[in-house]
């Protein structure tokens, strides 16, 4: 099936693991890092990715906005939440590799360790929830 923006965007709206982030001019869910938003007078609506640096959210790119098509709402936000822990965990891993190379740190390496555990936990519980949805 390949879903519109309008029915990802009431997929979001039902969606009971979504935080509600309403305001005057839009509507807004969010879950896992994603977030969908339809301003009230236009009608837009659009797809975020919260986790992504910068000052503002970054709107998804074609081929992010394509798995959400193809797979709809809560899918979608699972495999984007997978992307952003990989990312995450690419970071750290050479956060570490800088440590252990350079000043050698105990702190800062079980620091990083410890971190690295939390979002590994965080990376199969989403990965348990794509396989058994």
């Amino acid at each position: 099936m390949r879903y519109s923006l309008e029915d990802l965007f009431k997929q979001a709206v039902i969606d009971n693991l979504a935080t509600i982030l309403d305001s005057p001019c839009w509507e807004a869910r969010m879950v896992y890092g994603c977030k969908t938003s339809k301003d009230k007078e236009t009608g837009h609506i659009a797809i975020f990715n919260t986790t992504k640096g910068g000052d503002f959210y970054q709107e998804l790119v074609e081929s992010e906005v394509d798995i959400f098509y193809s797979l709809g709402w809560r899918q979608g936000v699972y495999i984007i939440s997978l992307d952003n822990y990989k990312r995450k965990l690419d970071k750290i891993e050479k956060l570490i590799r800088k440590e252990m190379n350079g000043r050698q740190n105990p702190k800062i390496i079980t620091s990083l360790k410890s971190h690295r555990a939390r979002i590994l936990i965080k990376y199969n519980t989403i990965t348990n929830k794509l396989n058994h949805e």
